[in-house]
């Protein structure tokens, strides 16, 4: 990226700025008006404006401290900005696109399709913390530092493992393949061992472990969709993700309709006919628009 003397000289003194958190702007404001008006006081053309207000206006003040006010800001303005730029990393995925991710603590993630990761750049110094918005599958290192994931949803906390995380509109789930997780939130605080899973809507209990019973898990990984009573609205919306595609329905109530079994998801047209024969629901694709008919 290309910057010109005045961006390059923004983005200098932005990183100089004391952070994380930026000055207040009505301070900063009253600073500069301050400084205003000894600079007018100096200068014998506005010398009259200045002894006949307390207050200094936009249209009072010379082109120079203009200039100067307004790069001044910028600079407050860009403060958060500059911050989450130069500290904070983050790593992302669009419709039909996968992507791994290693760890500076040598943390392996597999980032699933439409999500987010980000993470500070302290991590692995005295943090090993990162945040998740959709699904990543994570193989941990073990070190001093626990291992800890940030969702919507709760805290997903590990010394070393190997397990699953989805944090989606449409639910949380956390599944483990080997080690042992920590799940918590304000209501809440459970463990998982291997082969021990949860999928919920909301909040999370006991009694909401269930045992892993798919061959490999998870399905995404090994292109499959795992469904157990799953509704086609929600099957569908992860096929949207994988394939990039807009899936329509004629009728919204099928949408309401159970799904169970294991689907082949290596190829589009398998998933569409699989999912018609489980159904008794036809389709029609066109382009990449289907349509339940």
């Amino acid at each position: 990226m290309n910057f010109n003397n005045k961006e390059k000289h923004i983005w200098e003194a932005s990183k100089k700025t004391e952070l994380p958190v930026p000055p207040d702007k009505d301070a900063v404001w009253m600073r500069l008006v301050q400084e205003i008006e000894i600079y007018e006081n100096k200068s014998n053309s506005y010398k009259a404006k200045v002894k006949k207000s307390r207050w200094v206006t936009w249209l009072d003040i010379g082109p120079k401290i203009k200039a100067v006010l307004a790069l001044s800001f910028m600079i407050v303005l860009l403060s958060p900005l500059a911050y989450d730029l130069y500290y904070t990393k983050k790593l992302y995925t669009n419709t039909a696109q996968k992507e791994t991710l290693l760890l500076p603590d040598g943390t392996k993630v597999m980032l699933n399709s439409e999500s987010i990761i980000t993470y500070n750049r302290n991590y692995n110094i005295d943090n090993r913390s990162v945040n998740l918005i959709g699904e990543a599958y994570f193989i941990v290192n073990k070190g001093n530092l626990p291992f800890n994931i940030h969702t919507s949803y709760g805290e997903v906390s590990v010394l070393g493992t190997s397990f699953n995380v989805r944090s989606r509109d449409e639910g949380f789930e956390v599944g483990v393949n080997e080690g042992k997780v920590q799940v918590l939130n304000g209501h809440s605080k459970i463990y998982l061992t291997k082969d021990q899973f949860i999928d919920v809507k909301v909040d999370f209990m006991e009694k909401d472990i269930s045992q892993i019973t798919m061959d490999k898990y998870p399905d995404w990984i090994n292109q499959k969709f795992y469904c157990n009573q799953t509704t086609l609205g929600e099957l569908c919306l992860e096929v949207e993700r994988t394939f990039d595609i807009q899936i329509k329905f004629l009728d919204p109530n099928i949408k309401k309709l159970t799904v169970s079994g294991s689907i082949e998801a290596s190829n589009l047209n398998n998933v569409l006919h699989t999912i018609s024969l489980l159904t008794k629901q036809e389709f029609k694709l066109e382009g990449d628009i289907c349509t339940i008919l």
